[in-house]
């Protein structure tokens, strides 16, 4: 074969240029500290790096879904808080009344504190957010939950509870808000938290929070019937049966009884205890599901450093072996020079000389 001084010239200048771009190639990954820095460096690399960083951002949309999730449990759980702090309060003036101890006058008096706590109680149970949204109405946050009952003035009812007739929305979803905080085990939605730990409830309907018996509202306040003097504010004798068993309508029942100088009933003490047991039930299922977020956030973590790891091992270079391969490129590059200096002398030309 023979061998020009044209090939010796093209076959060393490829050799230092390969060892050029070597050396740029090194030297670009020290400096970002990345070994794929384009597609072409490892086309399947950077496809699995796109893949694990698109999981570690679901991951982190998942952490923030928590954090708002939390607070809106943390504005409930304040709130119901707070009602079984005025109910508790309620209970013991219910108590005192009950007794020998104070007359008439005493429990027309103590009326008006119970009024206070009534007003309290339905300004939580109508409650919004900071986004404006209704808390207790479920999925209907733009709908007032608690509304006068047409059927008995100067008491409450659930908006789901109306007829159509009445103002209700038996078409509307009045059931909770979920915010999903966890990957899916399987792609199948489940209508409740306990059954899809991916999803966690956010919102409580207003007739579990502050409602007695769900089944048969009302059916706590039936012995109300035998008090003489419960009249509405028109002076409309009220059907206790068909009373919505809500936590304000036990007060307002509790309410006119000590405006007429009644003692508060057993009925009202018993409805009070019970009203107080479920919301305590409410408070404790809330703080569950804030313990699920936090176990939530902490397994994702977890698997967001596996994750991290896996991309790193991909993506980074190791500083110790881009140097030596620094190194090792550039006297690669010296001595292709100096090779491509020597070969230069052996011209023909330079014998001739």
């Amino acid at each position: 074969m023979r061998v020009s001084s044209n090939m010796i010239h093209n076959t060393s200048f490829d050799a230092i240029t390969k060892h050029q771009n070597d050396i740029l190639r090194i030297q670009e990954q020290l400096s970002s500290g990345k070994k794929v820095n384009r597609p072409s460096d490892d086309p399947v690399g950077i496809t699995q790096i796109h893949r694990l960083t698109q999981t570690m951002n679901t991951i982190d949309q998942y952490a923030k879904n928590g954090v708002y999730a939390k607070s809106q449990l943390v504005l409930e759980e304040t709130a119901i808080t707070n009602t079984v702090d005025a109910l508790q309060r309620v209970r013991e003036l219910a108590v005192q009344m009950s007794t020998d101890t104070y007359n008439e006058d005493q429990r027309k008096q103590t009326a008006s504190e119970v009024q206070q706590l009534m007003l309290h109680v339905k300004s939580i149970m109508n409650q919004k957010n900071s986004d404006g949204e209704h808390m207790f109405a479920g999925n209907n946050v733009r709908d007032l939950p608690f509304v006068d009952d047409p059927a008995n003035p100067g008491f409450l009812t659930y908006i789901g509870n109306l007829d159509v007739a009445d103002g209700g929305k038996p078409e509307a979803n009045f059931g909770g808000r979920f915010v999903k905080i966890g990957f899916d085990v399987t792609n199948e939605l489940k209508p409740d938290d306990e059954f899809n730990m991916s999803r966690v409830r956010i919102t409580d309907t207003g007739s579990k929070v502050f409602g007695m018996d769900i089944t048969n509202p009302g059916a706590t306040l039936e012995k109300a019937g035998e008090k003489a003097g419960i009249v509405s504010e028109n002076g409309i004798p009220n059907d206790p049966a068909a009373i919505d068993g809500n936590v304000y309508n036990v007060m307002r029942v509790m309410y006119e009884r000590l405006m007429v100088g009644d003692r508060p009933g057993d009925d009202v003490l018993e409805s009070l205890q019970q009203s107080i047991t479920n919301m305590s039930e409410n408070l404790a299922s809330i703080g569950g599901r804030q313990n699920r977020i936090e176990t939530q956030y902490d397994a994702g973590e977890t698997f967001k450093m596996a994750l991290t790891e896996r991309r790193m091992t991909i993506e980074e270079k190791d500083l110790v072996e881009g140097i030596s391969e620094f190194t090792v490129k550039q006297n690669a590059l010296q001595m292709a020079q100096q090779v491509f200096q020597r070969v230069q002398q052996m011209s023909l030309f330079d014998y001739l000389r």
